[in-house]
């Protein structure tokens, strides 16, 4: 009987001093929250010491995830602490979100080809009408420069097929390195000479939009890396009256790296566009000298 007493008494003191130590744990942690972290202090008086730990969350709207960033704890004097660094570098643009700036870059455009009317341009019978050049552009990227005037810098990745096309009994073929301007056989009749030239584009300009989105304005420079060209003669032979297509020459004495100047401006997805090289088409001496401008079209993808 003895025993079974002193076995109940034992239960019941320990469920007690459990009790009360869960009560006095309770009481010894508190929780505090200052915008998107969460404070947690803990006084252990069993070991005599203080814990601290930080909780951070993404925001202060979104609090479901916590995530440790600090746990110090504190005896008798002494620290021991542990923080989690994050390498973050907080830059404030100046302007609005670049997803609320479409860019009129990425899009499909045509126009005509031609040359400016300096150096040799008076020299080369160039068939306007027919002198064209096509822009596939893929991709585009806008940096927002200026909230209050809506100004950002555009750049992207694009590809321009371009096309003259000659008059008369002429077209283009390397000789000694340079590149010529060569008449045809007096048994030949061309129907079509051409040079073809495929680049690849990377721009950088400037761009306004008008604050509902409406009208827009951009200028700069585009950068173009040559990939292909070629001298091609479409003819029909005097004596056997046959047809012929022949690719004459190609690479040729072309720049393998040029500049364009860009200016656009239309409205919503549309624009139209003047583009002009400062730069001459062939390398220096080794080609007539000529300066690419064209007019025309765009249409954007957004």
């Amino acid at each position: 009987m003895k025993r079974k007493l002193l076995f109940a008494t034992c239960v019941l003191s320990a469920i007690c001093n459990t009790s009360q130590a869960n009560a006095a744990n309770e009481d010894s942690i508190r929780v505090f929250k200052a915008g998107n972290k969460r404070i947690v202090l803990k006084e252990n008086d069993h070991r005599q010491r203080v814990d601290v730990q930080v909780y951070e969350s993404g925001s202060e709207q979104d609090s479901a995830l916590y995530e440790k960033i600090f746990e110090g704890h504190y005896r008798d004097g002494k620290s021991r602490e542990r923080r989690k660094y994050m390498a973050m570098i907080d830059i404030p643009m100046p302007g609005w979100k670049s997803e609320h700036f479409d860019p009129h870059w990425s899009g499909f455009g045509a126009g005509f080809a031609g040359f400016a009317g300096r150096g040799d341009a008076e020299d080369i019978p160039l068939r306007s009408s027919k002198s064209g050049e096509f822009n596939l552009n893929l991709l585009e990227k806008a940096i927002p420069v200026s909230n209050r005037y809506r100004w950002a810098v555009v750049t992207g990745f694009g590809i321009r097929w371009t096309r003259y096309r000659l008059k008369g009994n002429r077209h283009f073929e390397e000789i000694n390195d340079y590149t010529w301007l060569v008449e045809a056989p007096e048994d030949r009749s061309y129907k079509k000479s051409k040079l073809g030239i495929t680049t690849l584009n990377i721009p950088l300009l400037l761009e306004w939009q008008h604050p509902k989105g409406n009208l827009f304005f951009s200028t700069g420079i585009v950068g173009s890396v040559k990939t292909w060209s070629s001298s091609w003669i479409e003819y029909t032979e005097s004596l056997e009256g046959k047809k012929h297509k022949e690719k004459v020459d190609r690479g040729m004495t072309l720049r393998p790296v040029t500049m364009d100047i860009l200016t656009q401006v239309g409205i919503r997805h549309w624009g139209i566009y003047v583009k002009y090289s400062p730069v001459s088409l062939f390398e220096p001496e080794k080609g007539p000298e000529l300066y690419p401008l064209s007019i025309g079209f765009h249409t954007f993808f957004y």
